[in-house]
């Protein structure tokens, strides 16, 4: 990002970054599936539940949406680009700042009658669902950082994060990942070593990804 785009661009307050992770994964311990194959979407409405009924977030004064459409504003479009899974609004935004931090959840490790276990890791980093609507600008506009949210139907975190992690590094062109292109262990969240980050180049500059697994 130049210094210009930084002179006007307002960003979201790092400190709002890390409790909302820190709330996320303090909420997610609550969160179980229903069933082996249960999708995504239900998981987060119900993740959602749990994160507004926290005692600490709801005197944050940060908001907390669900499925918040976007639109591309320079094309003539009705149809929205898609819709966010989880968007916060910063407690301390302004008027005239545009302050939201963005997650995308996924699942990983699920198995399914039919085709058996599923990483899932690929639909995960390139799918156009995933870390893409970051990478491709649709969900990255007046951004600088977002999440990644993989709910680990199996229960092995660590082996989720790995898989994420070899997927990553086998894409560093698509994903236009920063040097070194690898997921690494995030300080993001003082004393919490367990969330790890993905740094890419986009035009408005260094773009960070946080990565959070839960198992669910």
């Amino acid at each position: 990002m130049s210094q210009d785009a930084k002179a006007w661009v307002p960003l979201f307050p790092k400190d709002d970054v890390s409790f909302i992770l820190a709330s996320v994964l303090r909420c997610s311990a609550n969160l179980h599936k229903k069933h082996d194959t249960e999708r995504e979407d239900r998981l987060s409405n119900r993740l959602r539940m749990l994160i507004r009924r926290d005692a600490a977030f709801r005197q944050s004064g940060i908001v907390v949406d669900r499925e918040v459409s976007v639109f591309n504003d320079n094309s003539d479009s009705e149809e929205p680009i898609g819709r966010i899974d989880f968007r916060f609004l910063s407690a301390h935004r302004q008027a005239d700042a545009d302050w939201h931090f963005v997650i995308e959840a996924k699942r990983l490790h699920v198995t399914f009658k039919r085709t058996g276990w599923q990483s899932l890791a690929a639909a995960y980093v390139t799918g156009h669902q995933g870390m893409m609507c970051f990478i491709d600008g649709r969900y990255a506009r007046n951004l600088t950082e977002s999440a990644m949210l993989g709910y680990v139907f199996d229960g092995k975190v660590e082996k989720a994060r790995n898989s994420v992690a070899e997927s990553i590094a086998a894409s560093p062109v698509k994903l236009k990942c920063a040097v070194p292109s690898q997921l690494s262990p995030s300080q993001i969240v003082d004393g919490l070593s367990i969330i790890s980050e993905s740094r890419h180049t986009l035009p408005q500059g260094t773009f960070k990804i946080y990565h959070l697994f839960v198992a669910v």
